[in-house]
């Protein structure tokens, strides 16, 4: 079955139709329109053995990071997620261009809440490009096959160096590339900025901040996922991220 930015990916991810700018492709703002401002917002990636001085650490419980398809091409959508995603992401909103974003997906965690596409061996997993050693001595008793997942198969990424941000809209969008099964294409990713705010807890102040973004990809024709008559060529992957300093 499936599918993938995305990659970001947290990633991320977390993701758009190659560098151009489409009208349709923009994201509705969460927040308030704060298309203006000087916020710069650095956030670490809390899985990373060494994130680089961020002032703010993804809220992983408060994210995610899902993509959605047509189901047989034209009925309704069939979607799902990512459990394990991570990103890190230098924000300027007064000076887009100097954004930089690098988010994460682990393929192996992908989840549609169906165990036999979902599981080791499973279609999703086979579309999602994942590898496996596969260990068959003690299928007796009715013990199922052991799945070790090859790790150069499992992670995809988005990636946007800085110099590839602009204003879009009310928000923004970066261009970037998608690393999905072993192969490296160019996509857009549409963002809003949803601002800085405080909640107080008693004496304590915790400054959060969301962004929320979309991209498209197209599964058969840029990374060679088989379709089967199930899932349309085109996909959306879908971030939602929330951090806290």
């Amino acid at each position: 079955m499936f599918l993938s930015a995305m990659a970001f990916v947290a990633v991320i991810a977390i993701m758009f139709i190659s560098s151009s700018c489409k009208k349709e492709a923009t994201v509705t703002p969460q927040g308030p329109n704060i298309s203006t401002g000087s916020d710069i917002i650095d956030i670490g990636d809390s899985t990373a053995a060494n994130p680089i001085h961020p002032n703010f650490i993804l809220d992983q419980v408060h994210c995610n990071v899902g993509w959605q398809t047509l189901f047989q091409f034209n009925n309704a959508l069939l979607t799902g997620r990512f459990n394990m995603f991570g990103t890190s992401i230098h924000f300027d909103q007064k000076n887009p261009q100097n954004t930089a974003i690098s988010s994460w997906v682990l393929l192996s965690t992908f989840n549609t809440g169906e165990p036999g596409r979902d599981n080791p061996g499973g279609c999703g997993q086979a579309n999602m490009g994942v590898q496996y050693n596969v260990n068959y001595s003690d299928t007796s008793g009715g013990h199922p096959p052991v799945y070790t997942v090859i790790p150069t198969s499992d992670t995809a990424w988005f990636r946007s160096a800085a110099g590839n941000c602009q204003s879009f809209g009310t928000g923004y969008v970066a261009n970037g590339t998608l690393s999905f099964r072993n192969v490296n294409h160019p996509v857009s990713l549409y963002f809003d900025y949803a601002g800085m705010h405080n909640v107080i807890s008693g004496a304590d102040t915790t400054k959060w901040v969301g962004f929320t973004g979309q991209f498209t990809m197209l599964a058969n024709t840029w990374y060679g996922v088989s379709l089967m008559d199930n899932i349309n060529d085109s996909v959306t992957v879908l971030v939602n991220y929330n951090a806290k300093n």
